[in-house]
This record gives structure tokens, sequence and C-alpha cells, in this order.
């Protein structure tokens, strides 16, 4: 295997990339964003007059906050944002659980309608706005107070690994009174109830683990230049970065370096264009900065997420150099491999082919411009109307008379008699400005979807109009707000996904949490992260009174099928009835609770007990029932002939298998007497065999006996004859 990447190369690497990198050391996209926060905070452009009029336009803050209830309509409006989809049948049983759990982690386990408020916002103010997501471990000190612990409490709380004691007093309780130890033991003797009691003081000492999400400032963010996206699939990006303000202490507490660390320069964030402009309104003077302690110095941390081919093996991959220095006097801390970025991005107006996209305050800040420069025109205009230049001849004019602008005042002149009383008039004529303002409202409302129609309706406008003609025209009007929702609402799913991905990966235990007024045990490690996100903008958009056309419609459908079915019928319980109605009340500004009762209680005990049918749904019962009766009876009938035609089938089939089974018998009993026959036929010609070798043995021994007899009587005849040896051997010659 070749060997790693050199250290120094690495550093290299990094160093370069953030130099590289869009707006890093104020550069003209930092500029840009700067110039979109000023015109939205309404500064001056810089080339006011002195004596003339300054008056400033505020059409990009006016547009944006006028988007932005439609965005928080569509996404904040409840703890819901979007829904997962099962990716397979085997994802059905965590779908609902992971859209709910994950909804719950984002928006009540941080602060989500503050942080998805400035996401948005960010957006429409300073373009492509970024939220990172991570599991954070954090350790966390609690002091509690308890008094009155029995014995066994007592040794259960402080047997806890996490609890430190910090103050314990233990005393005795007799006759369920304080009593002194002597006392006590007394009183136990005597029967009374005896038990010690202990108050005591710990610090409870443990990691709170959780899903934390925040959006990052514009300025803190850094993305290779040619990056279409933040994706892994986008093979033209190969480098992101998140650099923020961290003290010393936090980075020593993480465990990075303590050396590299203290010898680190203290950050300046005045440099950067748009945190700059940020806090322009806010005095600062370097005399106002105090000695602060060394581990509260806070100093430029790089979080850079890049490809590279660390082992050498001719393929790049992920990962994460957490460095100091920036693009200058790179210091690496930490180097580790990752398998996804944790950055979700949304934009209000994209560009092709571009990561940065347009802010709504880059179609807008021209228009306020102009605007301005004609609002100023015409305020100089009517300020020299009501203050024109005088030519005065000094010696028949009080100049003290003249320099006074108080209204109805006089002028003492010397001038001929028919001049002693006389009016001085003016006039101004900005008339012809109007309609210029006008035609630029119109060029604003058509770049940015934002007039009269999409906003609030004033009642001018709809005067000589149909009712047709003024609802296209909010729709026509709400297209380009409606675009902007959807482009945004691919940055929400991408946050879905990468919440749901971050849960599955670091949550290791399961945790129990209150989900719909029921306590649920949740454990995410065995999702699918690869469920589709669905983002709920359906109702986002529409005003209140659409809204509650809708729920109202929705309310009626309801109700006719709760009429026929009963209040816990399956298709539209009342429970669902009681969320319509809710919803219906929220479209009207009113609060539910004055108004309606969560019936949920209710109809749990109605589902435990027999339905109590009303007349119409018992008639349609009766009419059911004996249709039910007739299908059942013809099923009965089919059932009973199939079932005779089944018996029949079934006893030729067992007479068949009689017949096969004594036939299988009669053959099988055939072939144990064959065998039997056979076998005692072979015992018989055994027996003959044994018996016949038996009497040919007799014989043949009975044969020796008389050859023996014979031999022996031959032998004593010769005996009794005599013989020439001595031995009775008789020579046949004698």
């Amino acid at each position: 295997m070749a060997d790693r990447l050199d250290e120094d190369r690495l550093r290299a690497i990094v160093a370069s990339q953030i130099r590289g990198a869009l707006g890093y050391d104020s550069d003209q996209l930092s500029s840009m964003r700067a110039d979109n926060i000023a015109r939205y905070e309404g500064e001056p452009y810089g080339n006011e007059v002195e004596g003339q009029s300054q008056v400033m336009s505020r059409d990009v803050m006016e547009t944006v906050e006028a988007v932005m209830p439609s965005l928080v309509r569509t996404f904040l409006q409840s703890d819901q944002v979007f829904t997962f989809e099962p990716e397979g049948p085997e994802d059905d049983e965590y779908a609902d659980q992971a859209t709910d759990y994950v909804n719950f982690c984002l928006m009540r386990d941080n602060d989500g309608f503050r942080i998805g408020q400035d996401w948005m916002k960010s957006a429409l103010i300073t373009n492509t706005s970024v939220v990172k997501v991570w599991w954070d471990e954090a350790e966390q000190v609690k002091d509690e107070n308890y008094s009155g612990l029995g014995e066994e409490e007592f040794v259960a709380l402080v047997s806890d690994d996490d609890v430190e004691v910090l103050e314990h007093t233990a005393y005795a309780e007799a006759g369920g009174q304080l009593a002194e130890p002597e006392q006590a033991m007394a009183m136990g003797m005597m029967g009374a109830p005896v038990r010690a009691v202990h108050d005591v003081k710990i610090r409870r000492n443990f990691i709170k683990k959780r899903l934390r999400w925040e959006a990052v400032p514009p300025e803190e963010f850094l993305v290779n230049r040619r990056a279409r996206s933040i994706s892994l699939d986008d093979s033209t990006f190969y480098f992101c970065c998140h650099r923020q303000a961290r003290s010393v202490e936090e980075l020593i507490a993480d465990g990075y370096d303590e050396e590299k660390v203290r010898r680190a320069s203290e950050h300046d964030d005045w440099f950067l264009d748009e945190a700059e402009e940020r806090n322009d309104d806010l005095e600062y003077s370097e005399e106002w900065d105090g000695e602060t302690d060394e581990n509260q110095r806070r100093i430029w941390v790089y979080e850079c997420y890049l490809k590279v081919d660390w082992d050498n093996d001719g393929l790049s991959e992920l990962r994460r150099v957490t460095v100091l220095g920036g693009g200058t006097s790179t210091e690496i801390l930490d180097n580790e491999p990752v398998e996804e970025l944790p950055f979700a991005d949304l934009c209000a107006v994209r560009l092709p082919h571009r990561f940065y996209g347009w802010a709504l305050a880059d179609l807008v800040k021209d228009i306020q411009e102009l605007k301005t420069a004609l609002w100023r025109v015409m305020m100089n205009g009517l300020y020299v109307s009501l203050y024109p230049q005088r030519a005065v001849n000094q010696g028949s004019v009080e100049l003290d008379d003249l320099l006074s602008l108080e209204p109805g005042g006089m002028i003492r002149t010397d001038g001929p008699p028919s001049q002693h009383i006389m009016e001085l008039t003016t006039s101004w004529n900005g008339a012809q400005a109007f309609p210029m303002m006008q035609y630029i409202d119109q060029i604003l409302a058509s770049r940015s979807g934002v007039n009269d129609l999409a906003g609030g309706l004033d009642g001018s406008v709809l005067q000589g109009e149909t009712a047709r003609a003024v609802d296209e025209a909010a729709n026509s009007a709400r297209a380009r707000v409606e675009l902007m929702v959807r482009n945004m609402a691919e940055g929400w799913r991408k946050l879905a996904k990468l919440a749901l991905t971050t849960l599955n990966r670091h949550q290791d235990r399961e945790r129990v949490i209150r989900l719909r007024n029921k306590w649920v045990p949740i454990d995410p490690r065995s999702w699918n992260v690869d469920m589709d996100v669905r983002v709920s903008i359906g109702l986002g958009l529409a005003t209140k009174s659409e809204q509650a056309q809708r729920y109202g419609f929705i309310a009626q459908k309801q109700e006719q099928i709760m009429s026929q079915m009963g209040p816990t019928n399956p298709l539209a319980p009342l429970d669902r009835y009681y969320e319509t109605l809710k919803k219906l009340a929220e479209a009207a500004d009113l609060n539910p609770e004055d108004h309606f009762t969560d019936p949920t209680e209710w109809v749990e005990q109605q589902r435990q007990q027999p339905p109590q049918p009303n007349p119409e749904a018992m008639k349609a019962q009766a009419e059911l029932q004996m249709k039910q009766q007739e299908s059942q009876a013809k099923l009965q009938q089919a059932q009973a002939e199939a079932q005779m035609r089944a018996q029949t089938d079934q006893r030729k089939a067992e007479l068949e298998a009689e017949i096969a089974r004594f036939k299988a018998e009669m053959d099988a009993q055939q072939q144990r007497e064959n065998a039997e026959l056979r076998a005692a036929v072979d015992r018989e010609i055994a027996s003959n065999k044994l018996a016949l070798e038996r009497d040919r043995m007799n014989l043949e021994h009975q044969y020796r006996m008389q050859e023996l007899a014979a031999e022996a009587e031959l032998e004593a005849a010769k005996m009794r004859a005599g013989s020439r040896d001595g031995q009775g051997n008789i020579n046949v010659s004698d």
C-alpha cells in the first residue's frame, strides 16, 4: 500500500483551497452581500449632499418583510415541516415515527422557529444561505436537593455513578416525628415505627446528547468557486469550509493541541465586510476592549471538508480537516474521514450551474436606489418651493426678518406704498414625479412578486374589478413568491435527510418522548435513511380566507361521513374532525380551545364500547344484513354442493384406496406364504442332507470298528500261532 499524503502537503492544499474559496478575504461576493445588508437596513449611499434631502426608500426591507410571512406560514406554521415516505414495504412501520421524531428534534429540541427564520431571511437578503447539522454531546452539571428520603431511596440515589454528594444530613424519625437517636431507640423498643431519614444535596454530571442545527452567517461559509452545489454527487464540488470564532477553553476541552491553540492569534471579525456591515449601527471603539481571560480569547477555526487522496490509492475521499490560521500560517488541529457534508442550503432565486444564486434584495436594490433619487429630487423641489432663494436689497429689507422661516411671519420692507401689505406666495409642482414612482413600483412587483394583491389588499385596488380578475391578478402576483418557496423547499428537504442520517448514525440508545399525547420509545438505528422526504408546502401560501374555505370543505365531507357511519368510523372519526375544526379556528385567528374540546379520550372510550347506530344507520344496516343473508344463503348452497361433490370424490378416492390397500395386502400375504413355503422346503432339504450325512458317518464308523476288530482278531491269531521273531509276525514263507 502506498504511503499516506504528507501532512505538509495536506496543509498546503487546505491553505490553497481556503484562499481560493468564495467569500474569503472580502472578495466581490462579500462586497455584494454587505451592500445588500446595507440596503436592507436603509443605510445612506454615501452620495448625500449637505443641505439637501437625504430621505431613503426602504424597498429592500419592505419586500423582504412582505415575503417572510408567506415563508413562515409555509414552513414554520406547525411542528411538522416535512413527511418521510417509505422507500419499501418494510419502511411502513418507521416512516410515521421518523416524521414525528425528526420534526421534534429540529423544531422542539432546538429553537427551530428562530433558526428557520434566520435561515430563510438570510437567503432573501444575502443570496444562498446555509445551515449546519451536527450531533452534540455536551457535558452538563446540575445541583439538586432532596429531603425526607428513606434509606432505600437514599442508597438508590447516591449509588448512581454520575452523582456526587455535596451535603448530607441523616436523622431518625420515630412515630412520624423527628427524634434524637436515644429517644428513637427507646420508642422503637416500645413498638413505635422508627426509620432513618436523609437530607442530601447532590451534583449530577451527565452528557446531554441531541441533534443540533444552526444557521451559518454568510461570511462564515466558504466553498470552491466552481461548485454548482454542496453535494458529494456533484463532480464540481471538492471543498467547503465553516469558519467560526471559538474560545481557547472550548478548543482545549474538545481535545485539540493546547500549545497550537494558545499560540494562535486572536480573531478579528471586523475585516469581514458582511459582519462589519451587520454591526455598523453599533458603536465600537478599540478602547472598549478591556483585558479578558486568556481562556476566553476567541480565535478563528476553519472546519474544512474537502476531497483529497489521503491514502495515495488513486481515489479521493471526503475528509474533515480542522485548521487554525486559514489561508496563511495554517496549523492542522484534526484530520479524519467523514461520510457526508453537514450542510443544507437554500436559495430564493437560483442561477443555472452556480451554487450562489440571487437574493430577493438583488432584484430590488437598484429599484430602491432609483426611488431614493426620485424622492430626494421631489423633496428638494418641495423645500425650494417652500423656502425659495431670494434676491435681497439690503437697504430696503430687514435681514433678521428674512432669515426667520416662521409660518405667517412678517418681513419689514421700505418699498412703495402700493407694496406696504402683500402676501408672498410659493408654488410647488412635483406631480410629474408621481407617475414615475408608480412605474417603478410596477417594475418592483414584476421582479419580486410582491404587491398589494400578494400581501394585504387595499380596498381601492378592487374598485372596478370583477372577482375573477382580482383572483387572477392575485394568483399572478403570488407566482414569483411560490417559485421562491418551491426553491427553498429543496433546502428543507436536504435538512430533513441530513437530520435523519445524523440520528441514525449517532443516537446509540432508545429515547422516550411524548408524541401525539403518548409516550413513545424511539430508536432510529433501525430506520432506512434512504426514505423519501416530502416537504409540507400545500397550504403555505394560501391566505387566511382561502385556508378557511379549504378546511370548511373538508369539515363538510367529514360531517357527511360521520352522519352516515357514526363518530367513531374508520374514515373520518371525531378526533380527525376536531383537528379540522382546530385548523379552521386558527385560520380565523381564533383560539381553538375557546370553542372546541379535544375529544380524543371520549373517542377512545367509545371505541371500547359497542357502537350505537342511528336510525338511518340501522335501516342501512338492516338492508345490508338482508343482502348479506341472501348472499350468505347462496354462498351456503354453493358451499353445500361443493361439499357434497367433495364428499363423493373423497368416498370414491377412499374406496379406490381401500381396494388398492386390500390388493396390496393380498399380494403381500401371498409373498409371505411363498417365502415361508420356500423356507420350509429349504429347511427340509437341509434336514435330509444332515440325516444322510449322519447315517454315512455312522456306517463308516461301524465299518471302521469292524475292520479294527478283524485286525485285532488277526493279530490275536498270529500271537497264538507263534512267530519266528517273537513279535507275532508270521513269515509267509514259513
